[in-house]
């Protein structure tokens, strides 16, 4: 499609440096906390990559969940912590990326706020944003939707279509997450905002506000990319999860207009369809984990085989470079920890 074709023969979006805004006229938004300070050394960052982010993301949200719901105090404790260091896992390896892509389990609000971190982050890695800037961006998407806590749960789990109540209710949660923050993050002032505008898009058909173009920041801009990323990776009562190439396909044609071509851009050249890691399971009823990606051809990684067609652990794990098997290619992403 042209608008694919656009962004893949474009040049790469410029180095982000001190002195470049993120957005304009929104540079005041933009001055750094004093706990985020960026990543140290190298060997601090390769330490980080060790740390299960994901989990403690999990389950530092799930305590601030039961805070909203329950209407008590909250804190969001060691979350920009946690932020930056999913951040600077992410600069080692892709292994976040590979969960997030294929973990389904746990709660679906709170998993997809680790997987909006984790999607924001890549994006803005393509960006190029500087090590503190991931750090605030991942804090953000973490809290991104923290205003859906105070929703009641049977909305939250509601698989039908919502009623214009429901609707109007939902629409609400920007507001109520921002006015949250105000009170539980005044170190952080420019969270709110960033939260406040997350559903923003640039073409005016977001909301609460309606906000345009360079009314909105870019940090809100790319957690909204990521969300909407998400919401197509994951199965629903309706639909099966899209494969990663199906997703970024479906987001090119339906959210062209919605979001700045130098995210999606971004996107493209920092999402890989299969990571190295991502456990598939093949047309052929096979079941492994890429071990090789082939940039000539993205859909076609090479995979180890792990389980054979009738569901039994081989004995020895075989490799199929799928680049070299025209009849068989990846069916479904599947979550490893399911097999084990």
């Amino acid at each position: 499609m042209a608008l694919e074709a656009a962004i893949l023969t474009a040049p790469p979006p410029a180095p982000m440096t001190s002195a470049t805004p993120l957005t304009q006229p929104r540079t005041a938004v933009l001055e750094l906390p004093p706990d985020l300070t960026g990543f140290t050394t190298q060997a601090a960052v390769s330490a980080a990559s060790q740390v299960d982010w994901y989990g403690k993301a999990e389950a530092a949200l799930a305590g601030i969940a039961t805070a909203v719901s329950k209407q008590r105090a909250l804190s969001l404790g060691d979350l920009p912590q946690i932020a930056e260091g999913l951040a600077e896992s992410l600069a080692v390896d892709d292994r976040l990326l590979v969960r997030a892509i294929s973990h389904q389990s746990g709660p679906s609000l709170i998993g997809n706020m680790v997987h909006v971190a984790i999607f924001g982050v890549k994006i803005g890695m393509g960006l190029g944003y500087r090590p503190d800037e991931l750090a605030k961006l991942a804090f953000a998407a973490l809290v991104h939707d923290i205003g859906m806590f105070q929703l009641p749960e049977a909305m939250l789990e509601e698989t039908g279509r919502w009623t214009e109540e429901q609707v109007e209710l939902l629409r609400r949660h920007p507001h109520t997450g921002s006015d949250l923050l105000k009170q539980a993050a005044k170190a952080h002032p420019w969270l709110p905002e960033i939260v406040l505008q997350e559903h923003e898009r640039i073409n005016g058909s977001g909301y609460p506000k309606g906000l345009q173009g360079p009314q909105i920041h870019e940090f809100a801009l790319v957690i909204g990319l990521a969300d909407v990323l998400d919401a197509m990776l994951r199965s629903r009562a309706t639909r099966k999860a899209l494969l990663p190439h199906e997703a970024v396909r479906l987001l090119l044609s339906r959210e062209k207009s919605g979001f700045p071509t130098r995210l999606f851009k971004s996107l493209l050249q920092q999402f890989s369809l299969f990571p190295v890691g991502t456990w598939v399971k093949l047309t052929s009823g096979e079941i492994g984990e890429v071990f090789r990606s082939n940039p000539r051809f993205p859909l076609r990684p090479a995979v180890k085989i792990i389980i054979d067609q009738s569901g039994q652990r081989l004995r020895e794990p075989k490799d199929l470079d799928l680049s070299g098997s025209p009849l068989v290619h990846v069916a479904e992403i599947v979550d490893a920890l399911q097999l084990v």
